[in-house]
This record gives structure tokens, sequence and C-alpha cells, in this order.
């Protein structure tokens, strides 16, 4: 963990299971963020103080500012001189950018745009730019599992603002020799998360006797994955060789049922109510994203499949007395 890292975004989801992954190692961060969270339900207030209070204990600084402000970067990478960049700043969801594509346009691709010419104006310094993509890049499966090299096409227009970010990443590195780093998660779940995916709606509307919607039949695949496999493929990510100017898929590997994620669910809650509806066409139909080639160059070794994750994340709910606040007469979305 030599040389300073920029973290964009790091006040958020994946950010701060990042930020304190990487102060356990030693590493030398600063953070920027613009602190806006999309905040949905007064109790994620809740979620977003406990992150806070995460960050605040490394001693790590924190920049507020906006990765669309081309001026702000530049002063923080004049005075701050990253070694290595890991943009995670960006509209988090597939539906907050399809309810608003200019909004999603800007935070997902001008912004990347904005990172890469301050990272090209201080290029002597610059020795790894680490994207996050998502599993949305692929669009629709064309396999039951895909690799790096498979065939991208993405149906919406998150998936196209993340496949354009990959694209002019590698237009900067081949143009300006910027080395980079593409990550590609999926279905990410784990403690302190707002961003509204599948396993934090299920949680939410069982706790809250609410009934779990369901697209289709529930047969839909996802690779579910733990925030700490995810984790541990940024941390490896920054620190191994073989990362530089390659693509990985970072998930568990082995894709679920939306059906198998209710059961496991039920669980905990045995009188959960379902519901089923038609699907929204720009969600793609996925899969098992393939953990081959991060394994190789990496050493990437997941360690939370879904039944040991999942029931982690619902006693967070618990432990934390989440429940009693969403049972206040809250109710989701």
């Amino acid at each position: 963990m030599k040389g300073k890292i920029l973290l964009t975004g790091g006040c958020g989801f994946i950010g701060h299971h990042v930020v304190s992954a990487l102060h356990s190692q030693g590493a030398d961060v600063v953070i920027l963020d613009s602190f806006n969270f999309h905040v949905k339900l007064p109790v994620y207030h809740n979620f977003i103080r406990q992150r806070m209070s995460i960050i605040e204990k490394t001693g790590y600084p924190i920049i507020e500012a906006d990765t669309r402000d081309m001026a702000a970067l530049i002063r923080i990478f004049k005075e701050h001189r990253p070694e290595k960049i890991v943009h995670m700043a960006a509209i988090p969801s597939a539906a907050l950018v399809t309810a608003d594509p200019v909004d999603g346009f800007d935070n997902n691709l001008t912004a990347t745009r904005n990172m890469l010419e301050a990272s090209r104006t201080f290029s002597d310094n610059i020795k790894q730019f680490i994207y996050f993509s998502s599993s949305m890049a692929y669009g629709e499966f064309t396999a039951n599992m895909v690799t790096e090299d498979s065939p991208c096409n993405p149906i919406n227009i998150y998936g196209a603002s993340k496949l354009s970010s990959e694209f002019l990443i590698k237009a900067y590195h081949s143009t300006f020799n910027i080395p980079y780093t593409i990550l590609r998660p999926s279905a990410l779940y784990g403690p302190r998360c707002i961003n509204r995916r599948v396993t934090q709606l299920f949680i939410e509307a069982a706790i809250m006797d609410q009934p779990l919607i369901i697209m289709d039949d529930g047969s839909d695949r996802l690779d579910f994955t733990y925030i700490d496999d995810l984790v541990q493929g940024v941390c490896l990510a920054i620190t191994e060789d073989g990362a530089l100017n390659e693509t990985f898929n970072l998930t568990y590997g082995d894709s679920r049922t939306i059906i198998e994620l209710v059961k496991l669910l039920r669980a905990s809650f045995p009188n959960l109510k379902t519901e089923f509806r038609v699907r929204d066409k720009t969600i793609p139909r996925r899969g098992t994203l393939s953990i081959d080639k991060a394994k190789r160059k990496l050493g990437y070794r997941p360690e939370w499949p879904l039944e040991k994750g999942y029931p982690k994340m619902i006693n967070w709910y618990i432990e934390n007395h989440i429940d009693k606040e969403l049972r206040k007469g809250k109710k989701t979305d």
C-alpha cells in the first residue's frame, strides 16, 4: 500500500467499506465525496451516520467536492498528488439513472471524463486509475456465465454509461498511457447500504410486513456478492501488478435465483408475503460472472456465499434496532 490513494465516493456504501479495509492495511488515503446520498427513508440517515463514524475513526482527510467540478478536481490533484485513483463516485443504481438520464450521464460519464482529465494533467504521478463499472455493462447475458471477454450490449442507460466509461478509460490509456483497472461487481449487499437493491428491499419489506415484489416467476438469477468479498478484490487490485490494464469481474462467482433469496429470508421471517409482477424491460436477465481471471491474476478468493452473507445482513438490521425504526410506519417506495 505504497503511495497516496484518492477515493472518490469514499463515503458511499462501497466506499466506506473500502476505506476501513485500506486503513487496516496502513494505506495513505484521501477521500472525496459530494455527500449526495439519495436518501429515500429517514432511517437511512442512521446508516450514513454509522458510515461517517467508521470513516472519521481512520483520521483520513475528507474533501467535499463534486467530480463534475473540473476546477475542484485540479486543485485536489495538485494539493494531494495521488498516485492511485479509485473512482467509485457515481449514481448508484439503474433506477435512479432511468428516472433522470441527464443527471445519470453527468455523474457516471462526464465525471469519469473529468477524473481522467485530472489524471492526465498530473500523469507523471498517476500509477493506476481504478474504475467501478457494473455487470449491467453486459446487458442480457448470452450464456449462463459471462467472462470479461463476453459481448457487452447494455439495454439500459446505466449500463450504457458504465460501458462508455470503460471505453473512455481504455482510450486514455492508449493515448496518454494512464494505467487502468476496471472492476465489474454484481448484486452487492451488506450493512449500511441505502441503494435499494433487491437484497435490501426484501429485508425491509419483510420487517414491515409488506409483500416482497418479485418480477415474473422469480427465476431471474443474480451473482449476489457480499461487500467483504468485493473489498478483498479491490485491495488486491490496488496492490497486485497483475491488475494493471485489465478488466475483472469481482463477484461471488455463483448466481442464485430470486426465489432462493426469498427462501433464505423466510428462515428469519416465516410469514413472508410475496407479490409477482411483470418484469421491468430495462433490467437485463443476468447470471453468473466468471471470476477465474481475478483468481488467477489477483489471488481473489471470495468467502461469502449467500447462505452466509445474507443472514449476516439480516442480523445487522436486528442488532442495530433498524427493524424498530422501520416498523414506526415508514414505507418503502
